[in-house]
């Protein structure tokens, strides 16, 4: 039993712990399911900038059509009804985690097509 503890002692922190260092898929949509009556948006570019959406004016958004300057009216030709709230800025990497510039929320990545952003899981659309 003792030799068992040992062997038990050394081998968990090996295998206990985060292994959570996937890189995102760049300028590709990622989108959460229906969240009440809307769908929340995200997308990362590889020059450091991430685009946030949430919105009920639609459940599809192309990478370009969310980098649009002009998102709000776009969303306003697919649907004359709604919300929409974009936020754009810039994200950091630090010690393997990415975080948005401004207010240090992290951006979680689980994996290449899932991430986790405010509370919300991402999934490339």
């Amino acid at each position: 039993i003792k030799l068992f503890s040992i062997i038990f002692f050394f081998i968990v922190p090996v295998f206990a712990g985060n292994i959570s260092s996937s890189e995102p898929t760049y300028n590709q949509v990622y989108r959460t399911d229906r969240v009440a009556d809307s769908y929340h948006f995200l997308l990362l570019t590889k020059d450091g900038t991430f685009y946030h959406l949430h919105t009920n004016k639609t459940n599809i958004l192309t990478a370009s059509e969310i980098k649009s300057p002009n998102i709000v009216n776009i969303l306003n030709k697919k649907q004359s009804w709604g919300q929409a709230f974009p936020l754009s800025g810039k994200f950091t990497k630090k010690n393997g985690k990415l975080y948005t510039k401004r207010y240090w929320d992290q951006i979680k990545v689980t994996s290449s097509k899932k991430i986790k952003y405010l509370n919300k899981t991402f999934h490339i659309q």
